[in-house]
Parts: structure tokens; C-alpha cells; sequence
């Protein structure tokens, strides 16, 4: 409607998008059959078979197991594949700046510093990202 403000927000973009996606992975190599067929891991990273093929010859992988799924996902083009290398990049602290979440999922800092200002939030954790989420508002793609 015109005059209407958006209300949409990262925690709903997270929820609709990234959560499923890594519930999805989860599921995959809880059961798959190992080794992973290369088919199948382009399909769950929802990155072409072509890429992971690339990627296995460029990491040196002959076959997909666990840890290889890891470096190839570290290694994917894909916006998931991308937000986990930045992840790793960063070392997985248990807290993390408003700085570290602008760059692991691609947000405007200066948003997200509002949003752990508005909370009084200086470190952010698992718990209360959910939080400074839904403080951030995101304009759907």
C-alpha cells in the first residue's frame, strides 16, 4: 500500500530463508550416505554441480564426506556458503559486535549498531541475536 512503511525485518528474513536452509543441511549429513554424491551436496547448498565439482578439484576432495562437505560449503558461491566461510573467517566467537553480524549476513553496520543501541546490547550471543534481529529492518530481495 502506498504510505505504508515496512515492517519486514531480518528475524523474518532469517526465519523464512537462512534457518530452513541450515535445518536442511543439518538433516543432510545427519542421513545421507557416506560418501555424499556430488549431485546431492550442489542440491542442499543450492550451488550448481559444475561449482562443487570446481571447488573439489581446486581443495583437492576425491570424495565428500563430512569434512569436505564443510571446505566445500566454505567455498560455495552461495549466500548460505558465503555467510558460513565468514562465520569460520571470524573464528565463531561465542559473542559477537555488531560489526562481526554486518559482515557475516551482509547488513548494514549502522543498522545493526541501532539495533544493539535501542536493546543495550554490546555483545550479541546466540540468545539475544533473535532480538537485535528484529530490531533490523530488511528490505525483502
Amino acid at each position: 500500500m502506498k504510505g505504508q512503511v515496512s515492517t519486514y525485518t531480518f528475524l523474518e528474513e532469517h526465519k523464512r530463508y537462512i534457518q530452513p536452509t541450515i535445518e536442511e543441511i543439518d538433516i543432510f549429513l545427519k542421513t545421507a550416505e557416506h560418501p555424499f554424491q556430488t549431485a546431492d551436496v550442489a542440491c542442499v547448498l543450492d550451488i550448481s554441480k559444475d561449482e562443487v565439482l570446481k571447488i573439489m578439484a581446486e581443495k583437492g576432495i576425491k570424495t565428500i564426506d563430512e569434512d569436505a562437505f564443510f571446505t566445500i560449503m566454505s567455498a560455495g558461491s552461495n549466500r548460505i556458503c558465503v555467510m558460513y566461510a565468514r562465520e569460520i573467517e571470524i573464528g565463531s566467537p561465542a559473542t559477537y559486535t555488531a560489526a562481526q553480524i554486518a559482515y557475516i549476513y551482509n547488513l548494514d553496520e549502522i543498522l545493526v549498531k541501532d539495533a544493539c543501541h535501542k536493546l543495550q546490547i554490546k555483545e550479541v550471543t546466540a540468545f539475544t541475536m533473535p532480538l537485535i534481529f528484529a530490531n533490523i529492518p530488511y528490505d525483502e530481495l
